[in-house]
């Protein structure tokens, strides 16, 4: 029987990538054993009772990487439980619209497995690592820059989805 949880994520410039990370780690620390990977590296769903999977909110959308994935294999991760997060720099504003707006970047992955829960934490921007036309569109709709991820909240959303797939 599967006894791992998958935290498989996309990522364009790694802050997605250290959310996946801290959200294992607290999953590791109630005991539970976790594979964190790129959906890209991912085979094989075999091993897993639940999954986690994350993308980054870029132009509104998920990365293609992980809606493929869950296509790929909506079979299986509609026999498992399943939990969404995303990362984005709007969602350090916090307020209502915004929200809706990240939730809304998920529709298109919602339809084809439905989740136990969704997180929607707030990004990192540092220009200097940004591909050219990656920094012209952060100048041109002037997003703020800095880290705006928040680790208690990865934590405390990454415990409750442990209550919600724990098993029986």
């Amino acid at each position: 029987m599967a006894d791992r949880i998958l935290v498989a994520y996309a990522t364009r410039y790694g802050s997605t990538a250290e959310v996946a990370e801290a959200i294992g780690d607290e999953l590791r620390k109630a005991g539970v054993a976790v594979d964190v990977q790129p959906v890209s590296e991912v085979q094989d769903l075999s091993p897993y009772r639940a999954a986690i999977i994350g993308s980054p909110i870029y132009v509104g959308k998920w990365l293609p990487e992980p809606q493929v994935f869950i296509e790929r294999h909506q079979q299986h991760l509609r026999t498992i439980p399943v939990a969404y997060f995303a990362v984005g720099l709007t969602a350090a504003d916090g307020g209502p619209e915004i929200l809706r707006k990240a939730e809304a970047a998920m529709d298109q992955v919602r339809m084809l497995v439905t989740p136990v829960d969704i997180g929607i934490f707030p990004g990192r921007l540092e220009s200097g690592r940004l591909s050219f036309t990656d920094r012209t569109i952060i100048k041109l709709i002037r997003a703020k820059t800095g880290d705006f991820r928040n680790w208690e909240a990865v934590r405390t959303w990454a415990q409750a989805v442990h209550s919600k797939i724990a098993p029986l």
